[in-house]
C-alpha cells in the first residue's frame, strides 16, 4: 500500500519540478528537493511501519488461527466426550431399566416369601392357642383324677405353653429313699391313664429335693432327685405302658425350690416329683399346617 502511494506522488513531484525549473530560483528548488526527500523518507518510514503492522497482523492472525484451531480441537474433544457420555447414559438407563425389572421381580419374590412366613406365623399362633386350650383341658383331667386325694400333696400349673402337676414325696416314696411307697402305684396309674390318652404329649418327669436334708447312699442331692425321677418314669413306661419315646427323666436337686427351705413345712413342699407336659414340636407343626383361616 505504501509503495502505491509513493508511485502516485512521484510523477506529480517531477511535473512540479519540470514546470518550475525555469521560473524558480535555485534556493527554492533546493527547498523543494529537500521537501521531496523528506516526504520520500516519511513514506519509506511509513511503508516500513505498515509492513511491520502487516507482519504483526499476519502474526496475530496466525496466533488467532492457532487459538481457533486449539479451540476447535477443544470443542471437538468436548463434543466427543458429550457423545460418549450420552452413550454411557443410554447404556446405564438401559441397564437401570433391566436392573429395576430384576429388583421388582426380587421384591415381588420377597413379598411372596414374607406373606408365606406371616401366614406360617399366624398359623403357629393359632396352633399355639389351641395348644394352650389343650394344656388347660389336660390339666383339668389331672385335677379331676386326683380330686379325692389331699390337695396339700398336689399342685397344678399352666405356664409358657406347658402344663405341670406336682406330687409330694409322701404320695410316692419312702422317706429319704428312691423306693416307691405302696400308695405310689395308684397315683402313677392315674397319671399313666391320662398320658396314654394323649400320645401327642412330650413328658418330663423331674425330681426335686430340699437344701438341708442329708441323703445316705446317694452321691449328692442331684443324684438323689434324679434317681427318684427315673423310678417314676420306669413305672410309667414299664408297668403302665406309656410310650418310652414320650418320657424323659431329670433331677433338679434343690435348685428350683417351691417354698422356703428355712422351715420343715417348706422343705416338705420342695421334696416332690413334677410331671411336666407339652405337645411335641412336630405336633405343633402339624396343628399349624392343618389350620384353616376364614
Amino acid at each position: 500500500m505504501c509503495k502505491q502511494v509513493y508511485l502516485l506522488w512521484l510523477p506529480a513531484l517531477v511535473a512540479i519540478f519540470a514546470s518550475n525549473t525555469s521560473c524558480v530560483s535555485k534556493k527554492k528548488f533546493r527547498a523543494e528537493l529537500a521537501n521531496r526527500d523528506s516526504l520520500s523518507h516519511f513514506l519509506n518510514v511509513r511503508n516500513l511501519e505498515l509492513n511491520r503492522e502487516i507482519g504483526q497482523f499476519k502474526l496475530n492472525l496466525a496466533e488467532k488461527t492457532g487459538e481457533g484451531n486449539a479451540l476447535r480441537e477443544i470443542y471437538d474433544k468436548q463434543v466427543f466426550e458429550i457423545k460418549k457420555l450420552e452413550k454411557e447414559i443410554e447404556r446405564l438407563n438401559s441397564q437401570s431399566s433391566s436392573t429395576q425389572q430384576s429388583l421388582n421381580e426380587e421384591v415381588r419374590k420377597r413379598d411372596s416369601q414374607l406373606a408365606d412366613k406371616e401366614q406360617l406365623i399366624q398359623n403357629f399362633g393359632i396352633a399355639l392357642q389351641k395348644q394352650e386350650n389343650g394344656i388347660e383341658a389336660i390339666l383339668n383331667e389331672f385335677r379331676e383324677a386326683f380330686a379325692n386325694l389331699p390337695p396339700v400333696d398336689f399342685y397344678f400349673d399352666h405356664k409358657d405353653y406347658r402344663g405341670s402337676m406336682g406330687i409330694s414325696e409322701k404320695q410316692l416314696f419312702r422317706p429319704g429313699t428312691d423306693q416307691l411307697a405302696r400308695s405310689a402305684n395308684a397315683v402313677i396309674e392315674k397319671i399313666a391313664r391320662i398320658l396314654n390318652n394323649h400320645p401327642e404329649l412330650q413328658v418330663l418327669v423331674i425330681g426335686h429335693s430340699d437344701s438341708q436334708s442329708g441323703y445316705k447312699g446317694f452321691q449328692s442331692r442331684l443324684d438323689f432327685s434324679t434317681r427318684r425321677a427315673v423310678a417314676v418314669a420306669d413305672v410309667l413306661t414299664r408297668d403302665f405302658y406309656v410310650n418310652g419315646s414320650q418320657v424323659t427323666a431329670a433331677g433338679r436337686s434343690d435348685f428350683e425350690p417351691r417354698a422356703s427351705n428355712e422351715t420343715e413345712e417348706g422343705r416338705s413342699q420342695n421334696r416332690r416329683i413334677e410331671i411336666v407336659f407339652q405337645p411335641r414340636l412336630d405336633e405343633v407343626r402339624k396343628m399349624a399346617s392343618e389350620v384353616k383361616l376364614d
